[in-house]
């Protein structure tokens, strides 16, 4: 019993990266690796663009003027959802596509998700796109 509490667990970020580099590392058949990657896109979208044509709608009545930070950061937090969503459902696609894949069952979508959602890399990336786009198409 002292044992299990000693041992130290890995935390969230720690354990998402190693099962994202797991799911990298398995060979899927070119079907199911093309498969699971649109189907997951397409899952994505469907879950963030009725948030999007919302915050669109709103922005072209009332304007953008006084709350453009807010727009932009909503907006980013959008495209990191997307991201964690879109790595999510691409795994548990490809865990539906090949259930006798004993690597790949057991990889944990959560926390493919949650590393995803919180990638230091594409969270960067992605401000520095919308706010370039945001003040040379909007200002």
């Amino acid at each position: 019993m002292n044992n299990q509490l000693n041992e130290k667990t890995p935390n969230f970020w720690t354990r998402g990266k190693r099962e994202t580099k797991k799911f990298y590392q398995i060979e899927l058949r070119g079907s199911v690796n093309i498969k699971s990657f649109i189907f997951g896109l397409l899952l994505a979208v469907a879950v963030i663009l009725p948030g999007a044509i919302m915050l669109f709608q709103y922005l072209m009545i009332y304007g953008y003027r006084g709350i453009f930070e807010f727009y932009l950061l909503l907006s980013w937090f959008g495209l990191l959802l997307f991201n964690g969503l879109s790595n999510y459902f691409t795994v548990k696609i490809a865990q539906a596509y090949e259930p006798d894949n004993a690597r790949l069952q057991a990889i944990s979508a959560k926390h493919v998700f949650l590393y995803n959602l919180l990638s230091i890399g594409f969270a960067i990336l992605s401000l520095f796109i919308l706010i370039f786009v945001g003040l040379f198409v909007f200002a």
